[in-house]
């Protein structure tokens, strides 16, 4: 089979690894020169020397808020001289820069190519076309399947607040970036509690005048005299910000770390796919395009260990490819109805219906094992991501034993 795969950060590298495992014919379209998708830092924002949009929100001093226990592919675990549990940045883009060197993934990679349309043809196949950012000259290919690779860590999402119009200080999304430094002796807004929230507000308050950290609960934050939490914005003036409980805060840049949209601006109509506050819509099992079952998209699901979902993902799509185990589309489409109904009755909001989450990650893993007849993940990496979850320690160290146990050294 033709496979073509859209993207070369890690869903790319692990879907063009296993696909030519399987004898498969690929193809991997990347934007940029450089393989990484997110994990890849650049200075630039906003757009990059060829006039493309920055794909990567990656910044300075990151570290990852998982241990790379439970952050490697299967087949390819990190070398054993490397004990420390959670990384920087560098070390995890070298992890898929190995990856990509000792399976020889490169010659299959067309770097500065990126996909306009997909679309697909009545016998099954897939057309793309594929514009070179460079000369813009545009490309066409057709291929029997189509794995979408292309990350949603990049087309931010800020919410609307009362008065943000009027407010005549700067504002900008986490997306944009990327060093403390210009932030040295301001009053910094950071809108939104997650891992990157307290994180980039920590980081900011080292150089900073004062920062405030604005989210729905109180997070856990590092302790210092100049990082206070606020509650929810209410309404923003002309320089500052009121707060739920009635304070008021004079401040110079309000950034916002509240999270990306899912995009894909290259799929046509034809593909059957729609995207309504971040649920994609229709997959199967979150990954395979109902109406059109020989599309895959990898790594859509969040509050997850994302490498080892993206790698059984594949694993499952090939797996379908071979042995066309799916059941009838009826009863695909009965399925994530009843999915559907779950959460409606839960009164939950659509963006979380990819959330997946600890409490329910084994489970996932094994739907997919069982489903297609091949190997799962080890469970000791769904108790691993629940324990980091639980308490996160960037000095913890973890060894894992075997495929139930790990042990914190």
């Amino acid at each position: 089979m033709k496979i073509g795969v859209i993207g070369a950060g890690p869903a790319g590298l692990v879907s063009l690894k296993y696909a030519l495992d399987e004898g498969h014919e690929c193809t991997v379209f990347e934007q940029t020169g450089v393989l990484g998708g997110t994990w890849v830092y650049t200075d630039k924002i906003r757009k990059d020397e060829n006039g493309i949009p920055i794909h990567s929100s990656m910044y300075k001093g990151m570290r990852t808020n998982l241990p790379k226990e439970v952050m490697y592919f299967i087949d390819f675990p990190y070398p054993k001289e490397e004990i420390k549990s959670y990384l920087s940045q560098t070390q995890v883009l070298d992890y898929f820069n190995n990856y990509a060197k000792v399976f020889d993934l490169q010659k299959w990679i067309k770097y500065y190519k990126c996909v306009t349309c997909v679309e697909p043809l009545n016998n099954s196949n897939w057309s793309l076309i594929v514009s070179d950012v460079k000369s813009g000259s545009q490309e066409f290919y057709q291929f029997d399947s189509v794995f979408v690779c292309n990350g949603h860590y990049s087309s931010p999402t800020i919410p609307n607040i009362r008065g943000q119009s009027v407010y005549r200080g700067k504002q900008l999304h986490s997306h944009d970036y990327r060093k403390p430094e210009p932030y040295l002796n301001q009053r910094v807004l950071v809108v939104g509690g997650g891992s990157s929230g307290t994180d980039i507000a920590a980081k900011i308050a080292e150089l900073a005048d004062h920062v405030f950290l604005s989210c729905r609960h109180k997070e856990k934050i590092v302790s210092r005299k100049n990082l206070s939490t606020k509650p929810e914005i209410t309404e923003l003036s002309d320089y500052g910000a009121t707060f739920q409980d009635g304070t008021k805060e004079d401040v110079d840049v309000i950034l916002y770390c509240t999270g990306y949209a899912y995009t894909y601006p290259f799929l046509s109509e034809a593909c059957g796919i729609s995207v309504n506050d971040n649920w994609v819509y229709p997959l199967y099992k979150h990954i395979v395009n109902i109406n059109h079952p020989t599309m895959f998209f990898i790594g859509i699901p969040f509050l997850v260990p994302v490498i080892p979902v993206c790698d059984i993902q594949v694993r499952f799509s090939l797996a379908q490819l071979r042995k066309k185990f799916l059941p009838p589309l009826k009863r695909m489409l009965e399925e994530l109805e009843a999915y559907v109904n779950e959460r409606e009755l839960k009164n939950m909001p659509l963006r979380y219906y990819h959330k997946i989450g600890s409490e329910h990650l084994a489970e996932y893993f094994l739907e997919l094992s069982e489903a297609a007849g091949i190997p799962s993940v080890p469970f000791v990496i769904s108790k691993l991501y629940a324990r980091a979850r639980m308490d996160r320690n960037l000095e913890d160290c973890f060894q894992i034993v075997d495929g139930e146990h790990f042990i914190q050294l």
